[in-house]
């Protein structure tokens, strides 16, 4: 026959029964939690890089790639067409002013210069002839001038002598009227005579001047083949590097073509060139950062927007503030930031990886998570970016690329 169990024993086995269902249940809740928050994206806090959001100021920025240059450099061009006798200067030997570059082969232009010399000579003997030709026939003209005078007085006073004897009835009217009609006759061809010698001093100073316009024209000609015979000494203009030459002796050059380059090597500037939909937002003028590595920034401004738009990209010139800064190297490839505009005392962030998307939005941490909170950004510049609206001053922003989670609104950070 069976027994009752008794009540303390049952109450044991009922405590034991619902312990063992609580903890069953615990494991089932703890099982969840741990594969939800397994399941859960996440990433490794040291694979990430955050910054502060802080109030200061922002720089918007264009970027620019930028080549630096000499900011002086000469181009030696070849006056006349010869041949290069010898090579005297290699690239990156430094040259002082006046030293000799290439030696070219002048005999020809030496040529010219002799014959335009000898022709300026002959021309100004034929000058010289002529002007003791016209001073000849001026000085004919003036002497027949100085006799037709004298016969022009004789008749004169015969007219008068005619004249009294004619009132004393000691000559006819007719001898009277034949001696005043000569001096009258004279007087004419005395006045014709000055015309004439005006005439032929005008003829005279007209063909010395054109004899004279001509052999300037020749001295012209000359001067200018004995400067370019004194160029074709190819010899450096200024001190500095030479940076390229013509290498190859006995190579032929036309005139015009460049042989020699030269730089000063103690200053320098910047060429740039950037996509064209930014050309007309670029004018002289206009602050510049240049970052020659990552730890380097020098100031500058633009000093000239080139018009022209080549392959899609448009060129300008950079004036640096430093341009003899010790990093500066010929053809260094650097990184050029055009200052478009700035604002003072507002909430930015490191620029980092911010900013590429259209979609605005970023990842704030908060504890161990990262949560995504849209935010409105405002001027971008390379290294911060403002935040107009979204975030607070001191939150720790992600600023590395999240793209991965693009449509995830909270990542676990381990």
């Amino acid at each position: 026959m069976d027994r009752e169990i008794a009540p303390d024993v049952r109450r044991k086995r009922i405590a034991r029964r619902v312990a063992m269902a609580t903890i069953a249940v615990a494991a089932i809740v703890f099982f969840v939690a741990a594969t939800l928050d397994w399941l859960r994206p996440s990433i490794k806090r040291r694979d990430i890089r955050t910054a502060r959001v802080e109030r200061g100021s922002v720089d918007a920025t264009l970027q620019a790639a930028g080549t630096v240059v000499p900011a002086f450099e000469q181009v030696v061009s070849s006056p006349v067409e010869a041949r290069v006798l010898r090579v005297e200067r290699r690239a990156g030997d430094r040259v002082a002013a006046g030293d000799a570059l290439l030696t070219l082969d002048t005999s020809a232009s030496r040529l010219d210069f002799e014959r335009l010399d000898e022709r300026l000579a002959q021309k100004e003997n034929e000058n010289a002839q002529l002007r003791l030709r016209l001073d000849d026939t001026l000085a004919g003209q003036r002497a027949q001038i100085e006799q037709k005078k004298l016969d022009a007085e004789i008749f004169h006073l015969r007219a008068q002598q005619n004249a009294r004897l004619f009132r004393e009835g000691l000559v006819s009217e007719q001898e009277n009227l034949a001696a005043a009609a000569s001096a009258k006759k004279s007087d004419i061809e005395l006045a014709q005579l000055a015309d004439a010698l005006v005439r032929a001093q005008r003829s005279a100073g007209a063909q010395l001047a054109a004899a004279s316009m001509d052999a300037s024209i020749l001295r012209r000609e000359r001067d200018e083949s004995h400067r370019q015979l004194d160029l074709a000494m190819m010899r450096a203009g200024r001190a500095g590097i030479v940076t390229w030459t013509l290498q190859e002796e006995g190579a032929t050059v036309r005139r015009g073509d460049v042989i020699a380059r030269i730089a000063d090597l103690s200053a320098f500037r910047v060429v740039a060139t950037i996509s064209d939909i930014h050309a007309s937002r670029l004018a002289a003028g206009m602050p510049v950062r240049v970052r020659l590595d990552e730890s380097t920034l020098v100031g500058g401004t633009i000093a000239s927007v080139d018009p022209r738009i080549e392959n899609g990209a448009a060129r300008f010139f950079v004036d640096l503030e430093t341009r003899a800064h010790a990093k500066l190297r010929n053809n260094l490839r650097v990184d050029v930031f055009v200052i478009t505009g700035r604002r003072d005392r507002v909430l930015r962030v490191a620029r980092g990886a911010l900013g590429q998307s259209a979609r605005e939005e970023v990842f704030v941490v908060r504890g161990n998570n990262a949560v995504r909170v849209p935010v409105r950004f405002g001027l971008a510049g390379e290294e911060a970016i403002e935040i107009v609206d979204g975030v607070h001053l001191g939150d720790e922003v992600v600023v590395s690329d999240m793209s991965d989670f693009r449509e995830v609104g909270k990542v676990r950070l381990k």
